[in-house]
């Protein structure tokens, strides 16, 4: 597979000047998509001289940032190829820079609903969502109630003894998941700064409830397609280059 990109992709001055030469709007480049995927340090490079406004999505990984990521969503970027991983948005339930993080996954639902796997729930919830959470505790089901706003959003995990009072909840607030995704300390950070991940602040249109994974995944393409035009050209790429 290969991305034939016009030299107006690129807008960086020295780039232009060394390599490309005087501008030239037939002029062609092309890059090979199995390459891109499999060694991030091209992002590093494209970072520098990509004309679109990806570093206002990346400014979170630079260093300048609180560290404290705890509610923001983490969303795999096209370079990580961990099919547990691949293609997510999670949010991250917790997050410190010396015992680790945890977070959940968004956008691969699950053909269940919380009373499928779960013998005492009350009435009112049986139509709760359950979700891929991540492949940590996999036999473990987690209820929580997710309170979104336009600023913040609020993620408050609920034990058996509370449920009851929830029925009346509206239905969009709870969500389950089979299952969480962990990392402990320094890892998550190491794997943002490998471009793995980039973090973004949550909003009512990201947090969406998505019914398929079809869904999910144009959700989880939405975002690409934000990043930049390197971002959404990688995003179409098969999960295997090899076989295309």
């Amino acid at each position: 597979l290969k991305f034939d990109l016009s030299c107006d992709f690129f807008g960086h001055e020295v780039f232009r000047k060394k390599v490309l030469g005087p501008p030239d709007p037939a002029k062609r480049v092309e890059i090979n998509a199995e390459l891109l995927l499999r060694h991030k340090r091209f992002l590093d490079f494209f970072d520098l001289l990509c004309i679109s406004p990806i570093s206002q999505y990346l400014m979170r990984i630079t260093g300048t940032e609180p560290t404290n990521l705890t509610g923001s969503l983490l969303v795999a970027l096209p370079t990580l190829l961990d099919p547990n991983f691949r293609r997510t948005i999670l949010f991250l339930v917790k997050h410190d820079s010396t015992e680790g993080a945890m977070g959940v996954i968004l956008n691969r639902p699950t053909e269940y609903r919380l009373p499928d796997l779960d013998d005492l729930v009350p009435d009112g919830l049986e139509k709760v969502p359950v979700f891929e959470g991540g492949p940590v505790e996999k036999h473990q089901l987690i209820l929580a109630r997710m309170i979104v706003a336009e600023t913040a959003t609020r993620f408050e995990a609920l034990d058996r003894e509370i449920r009851n009072p929830l029925a009346n909840l509206p239905q969009g607030e709870l969500r389950a998941f089979v299952g969480y995704a962990g990392w402990t300390s320094g890892q998550l950070e190491r794997e943002i700064a490998e471009k793995s991940w980039i973090t973004l602040p949550p909003t009512p249109e990201l947090l969406t409830l998505v019914a398929s994974d079809e869904e999910g995944s144009v959700l989880w393409r939405s975002i690409m397609k934000r990043l930049g035009p390197m971002y959404h050209l990688m995003a179409q790429a098969p999960d295997d280059p090899g076989l295309n």
